[in-house]
């Protein structure tokens, strides 16, 4: 990957590229990638680069530049190199000589010298890596709950979207046999009348009628019988469902 940077510098400055560290070489061919500006790009000023997308950037581009998905790592990599953090709430660096378009100058950036960790300096290390951790797991999270969002949404679109046929399916129903509603009604009506006479009061001839076989009286609906069609179906509970859909 290292080759591939110095492809993309001037003649002269190819001469200096093997006093390039790696990890400041590709970090400089990603950031100045048109094609990544989604995910990490240049500043303003053009003297910081922003990470836009930790997560995208951890998943897509470290694999192909460093090998490894780790963000933490990354920036650990960043601070061995001088740069630091210039904004507390996004992912912008900066380095003196770290600057766009000014290749001749990433010689300087050299890796510090290591110098024995004081307690301190371990501390505020792993409090670091630990809020780089919780900010790119916040952000998967965030990504997860859009992710759901967009499913729930596109299952009440399909729902929505299959309701007319549902209804031009009931429709159909009810122009090829009229008195359905009717007796889905009826039927509905002497349910519920049975479940009032389990007092042991006597049930009035007048509220029976015979619905497409069903044994009924002669009361006070006795025209019902002659407007529904006896063809033989039996009660329907009402309200019914026609392929799902509910009518009352």
């Amino acid at each position: 990957m290292g080759s591939e940077c110095n492809l993309h510098l001037p003649q002269a400055e190819q001469q200096q590229a093997g006093a390039i560290a790696p990890f400041v070489a590709k970090t400089f061919h990603m950031v100045s990638d048109p094609a990544t500006d989604a995910i990490v790009c240049w500043g303003v000023a053009s003297n910081t680069f922003l990470v836009l997308d930790p997560a995208a950037f951890s998943d897509y581009l470290l694999p192909s530049y460093f090998k490894h998905r780790n963000f933490a790592s990354f920036v650990r990599q960043l601070n061995t190199y001088g740069f630091r953090k210039v904004d507390t709430d996004r992912w912008e660096f900066a380095h003196e000589s770290f600057l766009r378009g000014q290749a001749q100058l990433l010689p300087l950036i050299v890796r510090k010298k290591k110098k024995p960790s004081s307690c301190r300096d371990l501390c505020e290390e792993g409090e670091e890596v630990r809020g780089t951790i919780k900010a790119v797991q916040r952000l998967r999270e965030e990504q997860r709950g859009m992710e759901e969002e967009l499913q729930a949404m596109d299952r009440r679109l399909q729902a929505a979207e299959t309701r007319p046929g549902q209804m031009m399916a009931f429709l159909a129903k009810l122009a090829d046999d009229p008195g359905v509603v009717l007796r889905a009604m009826i039927a509905k009506k002497e349910k519920l009348e049975a479940a009032g006479g389990n007092d042991g009061s006597p049930e009035s001839p007048g509220k029976r009628r015979r619905i497409g076989g069903v044994e009924a009286g002669r009361g006070d609906c006795g025209g019902v019988e002659a407007m529904v069609p006896h063809q033989g179906r039996g009660g329907v509970e009402f309200p019914f469902s026609v392929l799902g859909q509910v009518f009352y």
